[in-house]
């Protein structure tokens, strides 16, 4: 009987010890109120190695064990790799041959004649010139000081009998990009224009965009232009004269794409090149009224 009794308390103590490592345990993640000294010297072996938070933010213990928390405000934002649009190739003209070609803006003896790349899509779709929304030339123009009041692509073939201004393109086939088009066929499309320019006789010639200079350049030259000798502007045209007529050359005026797909120079870089051309604009402009 003895040796039962004594195997009965062994037991008790067993299951007591038991029951006070189970809450030892538990202890260790319980939420305390009151004085943090009152916590048991079991609860917790590892906390003294936890650091401090204030009681208002969120643990670290919270931030990894709570998905949705982590994610919305832990989570360092990942970079934003945009892929880099690769250009279209040359574009044989039938693959446009469907969209017609917009008729030129033009008259004799005017004051300045703008040079476009080519028609794009939604300009030949609307049959008038830089019609893109996302296009800068109308915005630039009055902007500038070319005209008086603001137009839209839908006035351009008022431009020469109440602005004394034109439009016309280097190639006249529509493309949806330049890269649709040849080097090649921009340099004998330039031949092209300069015949054109020749017989029209405006007082000033404004190149709108790089590319259209360079395929010119290249045609009277017959070498490329290096990049040192390329600026916006008035050009001096001291190895050439472009659309000369009887030794009374225009003047050439080089201004940045206005279309919406070239991002390479600022809105205000664009504005203050303009305005030097529309203040050419205005004073040939207002000569020619006194003379009336």
């Amino acid at each position: 009987m003895m040796v039962l009794s004594n195997t009965m308390a062994q037991n008790e103590q067993i299951k007591d010890e038991s029951v006070i490592s189970f809450n030892g345990l538990l202890d260790r993640f319980a939420c305390i109120e009151g004085d943090p000294t009152s916590i048991p010297a079991t609860a917790s072996p590892t906390k003294s190695s936890l650091p401090d938070t204030p009681s208002d933010s969120v643990s670290s213990i919270e931030k990894s064990s709570s998905p949705s928390l982590s994610s919305r405000y832990f989570s360092t934002p990942s970079k934003v790799t945009r892929k880099r649009k690769v250009p279209r190739r040359y574009a044989p003209p039938a693959l446009y041959a469907h969209l017609a070609p917009v008729p030129d803006c033009l008259a004799p003896n005017l004051i300045c004649i703008f040079v476009g790349l080519n028609p794009g899509v939604m300009t030949s779709q609307k049959q008038h010139m830089f019609a893109n929304p996302t296009n800068l030339f109308w915005p630039l123009l009055f902007e500038s000081g070319c005209v008086a009041r603001k137009l839209t692509c839908v006035d351009d073939r008022q431009l020469p009998m109440d602005w004394s201004l034109g439009i016309t393109n280097l190639i006249s086939r529509t493309t949806a990009e330049q890269s649709e088009l040849s080097k090649d066929e921009m340099v004998r499309s330039a031949g092209e224009l300069e015949s054109k320019l020749r017989c029209l006789r405006p007082s000033a010639i404004c190149i709108v965009g790089k590319g259209i200079w360079e395929a010119i350049y290249r045609f009277k030259a017959g070498k490329s232009l290096k990049q040192e000798q390329f600026k916006f502007g008035w050009q001096d045209l001291d190895e050439f004269q472009f659309a000369a007529q009887a030794g009374d050359s225009p003047k050439v005026f080089v201004v940045p794409s206005t279309s919406g797909r070239v991002a390479a120079y600022s809105r205000s870089m664009k504005a203050e090149l303009w305005k030097d051309l529309g203040e050419y604009i205005k004073t040939i402009r207002d000569r020619h009224l006194i003379n009336l």
